[in-house]
């Protein structure tokens, strides 16, 4: 749910169901008209704020964490570690919903249904950003050895490295490796 409140009377203004999970990121328009708003259905949505109308712009492999408006452009960070620069349209974003495809952000309820109903999930307007900067894996597992000096790690692409803390840098690369299972075998080995 994105909510918008007024802050003078302490109270919630307006409710728009766009997403169908968690709001993660928001980014605003200089002027307030629109909000752009990513989360963890993985989605990025266009919504007027004075219509109540919302658009796809967007869908991405991992849930959207952060949002950055900038000039005819917004650029999107996942948890994939990229960040990816889609068209905005930030100066005048009313064009985009020209292209059609829109729907109202009704209720949360209206919002769910709209999902769950065969085939009637909105196509997204962009389908391939203008420019990503790809970034690292992330670890996404981690064991510390016995010496408490070793840390054996495995990031989202599945390679498993062995490092030394005290100074930070990789001492074996032992690849891609599907489980960690090896690890007693590590923490036994002498170093």
């Amino acid at each position: 749910m994105i909510r918008l409140w007024d802050l003078g009377q302490q109270r919630c203004v307006h409710s728009y169901a766009v997403h169908t999970d968690s709001v993660w990121a928001l980014a605003s328009t200089p002027t307030f008209s629109h909000v752009y708003s990513g989360g963890r259905d993985l989605s990025l949505y266009l919504t007027d704020l004075t219509t109540r109308e919302s658009l796809l712009l967007c869908t991405k492999e991992q849930p959207i964490l952060q949002l950055a408006l900038h000039d005819d452009s917004i650029w999107v960070a996942t948890t994939d570690s990229s960040v990816c620069r889609w068209p905005a349209e930030g100066r005048t974003p009313r064009n985009v919903f020209q292209r059609g495809g829109s729907f109202l952000a009704g209720n949360l309820s209206f919002s769910r249904a709209r999902v769950s109903l065969e085939g009637s999930t909105p196509a997204p307007v962009y389908k391939e950003p203008i420019f990503t900067i790809p970034g690292t894996p992330a670890i996404v597992q981690h064991e510390i050895l016995n010496n408490r000096r070793h840390v054996l790690t495995k990031d989202a692409a599945g390679s498993v490295k062995l490092w030394e803390i005290t100074r930070g840098v990789v001492i074996e690369d032992y690849g891609q490796i599907l489980f960690m299972k090896f690890t007693l075998d590590l923490c036994l080995k002498p170093l």
